[in-house]
């Protein structure tokens, strides 16, 4: 069942991202207090949404970000997407994915934009559901 996400997810999501984001292939070292403050920093956007699937009365997959207002239409950017490793393989993500996509685009979203990491498990994901790699983008960084 798809739900949106309300703050009282919290603590959930927090212990799937850890699961997620701590392991293969992104190995971060994420606590409780810092996934919880970053997560609390999305669902306080004013332009928030988010989309979480239950099954037997838990979180097994959720995906968030926010619209961005541009001047041709409203641009969303996703910023997380987790699945409980204990069902990856059995096309939850496919159709959470799919689900959040339709309501975007019932929300008016003309573009869906996201980051994610090089390599086959994130970016062959997404290059598999029609997403493509920008080439005439790049990310920047500077350390301070």
């Amino acid at each position: 069942m798809f739900k949106e996400i309300k703050r009282e997810d919290l603590n959930e999501l927090v212990d799937i991202y850890i699961e997620a984001f701590n392991g293969e292939p992104w190995n971060d070292n994420w606590t409780y207090e810092t996934a919880s403050k970053r997560l609390e920093n999305m669902l306080d956007d004013s332009g928030f949404y988010g989309l979480k699937l239950i099954k037997d009365n838990e979180i097994v997959a959720f995906i968030l970000g926010h619209e961005e207002q541009y001047y041709d239409g409203i641009m969303f950017n996703i910023k997380e997407f987790c699945v409980r490793k204990s069902i990856h393989g059995n096309n939850v993500g496919s159709k959470l994915l799919e689900e959040f996509e339709e309501n975007l685009k019932e929300q008016g979203v003309k573009e869906i934009v996201l980051m994610t990491k090089r390599h086959d498990k994130a970016e062959g994901f997404y290059n598999r559901r029609g997403y493509k790699t920008l080439e005439h983008l790049i990310f920047m960084s500077k350390e301070k």
